[in-house]
């Protein structure tokens, strides 16, 4: 039997719900709310309830349902229901509250079969997660992204970075927009820099951005950032000389594809995550070409440049000189949806951040991702998937490549 479990603050739940007006809507389901009213000890346990689930999942090898598919259920005389996604299920949970804390027990009621770990690619690598680790030890990464009207990007961005298994995410946006992404992070921090109200990535935050990269592991940059004429200048001034690794991503490849600008110059480690259309931009042809030869264009341009290109789409082609150029062997149509790529781009941050070389974090990233696109098409279908969802399926995809990984060492 696997066992799931959680001890809560109830004060803790009691604050969180005062500070972020959205935090209920966001966690908690209609019937939940309707029954949790105005008893803070009902919230907790809903909350502790959803954790330990979360924590059965995982230790089962299936992917962690979000906290708001998750429902307890209330019934006359019996004890409370699990639903995940609308679905009942054999869970067995167990809810009790006193002395300020909230406890929840969840237990599988029925032992499925085990989970068949997936063949690993032979160049995979994951970075070592020692037990006496701290999030100081798996690295800091800078997300810079969004602007006015792309709001969704950084966000999905730095939970990419942070369900990858970094220790500290910061995401850094356009002042104009700081509110609307702050209020979707709980777990990631939020900075606004100075936009002088153009909504966009500006000169004004080139001081603020260079401080916060002088304590990263990584940065990624691009998804969401337009291409206004201010966010053109900034991006370039921020890609000299960089303090950190980076993933180069989505409108800051267009930037760099439209002003010729030598990656070299970054002084760093540079991985860029282009699909087709912007691979065609970068290398100065078209995507009916780039399709027609992807590992060669992927390779000419990273030995021309000298960074490690990620050429997205059907069997992803991970290229940089001086290594054997990695092809992705997934066909995920469930990942052709938006927002994907900025969770690739931030997930291949989270690799570099935890100490991979950049053609190790590349090939971790593409892997990872495809292994939850993967989980996410098992269990939602081929269509209809979202970005939210392979964010939630990283934690459970990673740890399922790393038993795979450690079962074929222990086979040598």
């Amino acid at each position: 039997m696997v066992v799931g479990v959680d001890v809560t603050v109830v004060d803790r739940i009691a604050a969180a719900l005062q500070r972020h007006p959205r935090f209920a809507q966001k966690i908690y389901t209609e019937g939940e709310r309707r029954y949790s009213a105005s008893k803070p000890e009902r919230w907790a346990s809903r909350w502790a309830a959803k954790e330990a689930v979360r924590k059965l999942c995982s230790s089962s090898g299936e992917a962690m349902p979000a906290y708001r598919d998750i429902e307890v259920v209330r019934r006359r005389g019996g004890p409370p229901l699990v639903h995940i996604r609308g679905e009942e299920t054999p869970i067995a949970l167990s809810l009790t509250h006193d002395g300020g804390l909230a406890i929840a027990v969840a237990a599988n009621q029925i032992r499925g079969r085990r989970r068949e770990l997936p063949v690993p690619p032979a160049d995979l690598v994951l970075a070592e997660r020692p037990e006496d680790g701290h999030k100081g030890t798996f690295g800091r990464v800078v997300v810079v992204a969004g602007s006015k009207g792309f709001t969704g990007a950084p966000r999905l961005a730095a939970m990419g970075a942070a369900r990858g298994g970094a220790g500290l995410v910061e995401v850094c946006v356009p002042e104009a927009i700081h509110s609307i992404v702050a209020t979707g992070c709980l777990e990631v921090m939020p900075t606004p820099l100075p936009d002088a109200g153009t909504g966009v990535l500006h000169p004004d935050a080139l001081a603020t951005v260079r401080d916060r990269l002088g304590g990263a592991d990584a940065m990624v940059i691009g998804p969401g950032l337009g291409r206004a004429p201010d966010t053109e200048t900034t991006l370039l001034q921020l890609l000299v000389g960089l303090p950190c690794p980076a993933v180069v991503d989505a409108d800051a490849l267009n930037i760099v594809a439209a002003s010729g600008f030598d990656l070299k110059r970054a002084d760093q480690a540079v991985v860029v995550t282009p699909h087709p259309t912007e691979m065609a931009r970068l290398a100065g042809t078209d995507t009916k070409a780039v399709q027609a030869d992807r590992v060669g264009t992927a390779e000419r341009y990273a030995q021309e440049h000298g960074v490690v290109v990620v050429l997205k789409g059907a069997e992803t082609v991970v290229a940089a000189t001086g290594h054997p150029t990695h092809i992705d062997t997934h066909h995920v149509v469930a990942l052709a949806t938006g927002g994907t790529g900025d969770v690739l781009a931030g997930l291949i941050g989270s690799m570099l951040a935890q100490g991979l070389t950049a053609y190790d974090a590349a090939i971790a990233g593409v892997t990872v991702h495809a292994q939850a696109g993967l989980m996410v098409q098992a269990r939602r279908g081929r269509a209809g998937a979202l970005a939210s969802d392979v964010i939630d399926s990283l934690p459970a995809a990673q740890e399922l490549l790393r038993q795979a990984l450690e079962a074929a060492t222990a086979r040598r």
